[in-house]
């Protein structure tokens, strides 16, 4: 009898011990149960796409693209704002600044790995600031011709420089955007020298061309797109490492005899840097499938871009990667930002 009674005191001692451990470790799950539950709510109110170029651009037009079918994903409104100036940078610096919750975002193109070479510590560095989502698009330069200008390949044009070094022209949207890059990279690799016309707005930097105001432009391959379809430019060459799908017969810079030339315009999804990881997650996903959707794939790809839709990791990688690689080639060209 004796043995019974001890034995079940030390069974109920044993349950009060299993019942107080068990209860530490729900104490102690608590918080990660509270972030399953964050993560599960979000978004619970409107979220801001902060587009660094202003209203009718490409980037504000891919950012509203892509708000409208994100809206439609996540249950809350998804607006655009823009903020532009300082070749981007106003708008970027200005999400870079706010609380990492997933709230606001940035849409972001190329020149945002440019401007801490052209703009020293004024600019937002983008490999620390922000969390990366994904890379939406890719859009290649494509240097154009009036129609009358005797060239009809690169290697005719060039010829035609180093005959006549400082006599032909070329328009582009401005000091240091991607298609003046792509034009004083072409004048330094081929050693020729051409004069850069800058103009206020992407559509003027063609428009200069069309009015025989210069006889070259480099421009965005969506800007040129009816242009070229209605024969008012010829194409010389696409700055892309692949030639263009929505025009496959032009031929690149690089198969024209310059291996490795590749300026490219990209457009992508950046959020605050300290974003939590399942945040960035979610958003990864609804943005991936957003364009691969048929009637914004085709929207996108009928602007002249290229779909991507990478991941976070693959999208940091190509940030880190552009900005140690346009620092040199700005520098040996002289470009400064505003």
């Amino acid at each position: 009898m004796m043995r019974a009674s001890a034995l079940l005191r030390r069974t109920t001692s044993g349950l009060r011990g299993c019942r107080r451990l068990l209860a530490c470790i729900a104490i102690a799950l608590l918080p990660w149960a509270d972030a399953d539950a964050d993560a599960g709510a979000y978004p619970d109110r409107q979220i801001r796409i902060v587009a660094s170029f202003p209203p009718g651009t490409a980037m504000d037009i891919v950012a509203r693209i892509v708000a409208i079918k994100l809206a439609e994903a996540v249950g809350q409104p998804v607006v655009v704002e823009n903020r532009p100036g300082a070749s981007g940078n106003i708008g970027s610096e200005y999400v870079a600044k706010l609380a990492p919750d997933g709230n606001t975002l940035a849409i972001a193109g190329v020149t945002i790995t440019m401007n801490p070479a052209a703009m020293g510590d004024r600019a937002v560095d983008p490999v620390h600031a922000f969390a990366p989502i994904t890379r939406l698009t890719t859009q290649p330069v494509v240097l154009v011709a009036a129609p009358s200008f005797p060239p009809n390949t690169l290697a005719e044009l060039l010829a035609l420089a180093r005959r006549e070094p400082g006599k032909f022209a070329y328009g582009t949207s401005g000091v240091g955007t991607p298609p003046h890059l792509a034009g004083a990279l072409l004048a330094t690799r081929a050693s020729v020298e051409l004069v850069h016309i800058p103009y206020a707005a992407t559509s003027q930097g063609i428009n200069g061309t069309l009015s025989g105001d210069v006889p070259l432009a480099f421009t965005f391959l969506g800007v040129a797109d009816p242009m070229l379809r209605s024969g008012r430019v010829k194409a010389l060459a696409v700055t892309g490492r692949h030639r263009a799908s929505a025009f496959p017969d032009i031929p690149t810079v690089a198969e024209q005899g310059f291996p490795g030339f590749d300026v490219t315009s990209w457009f992508g999804i950046l959020a605050p840097a300290g974003t939590p990881a399942e945040v960035v997650l979610r958003l990864n996903r609804e943005l991936v499938r957003i364009v691969n959707l048929p009637d914004v794939r085709a929207r996108l790809v009928g602007m002249g871009n290229d779909i991507v839709g990478n991941s976070p990791e693959a999208f940091a990688a190509e940030i880190r990667a552009d900005v140690a690689r346009w620092g040199p080639i700005l520098h040996a060209a002289g470009i400064r930002g505003e």
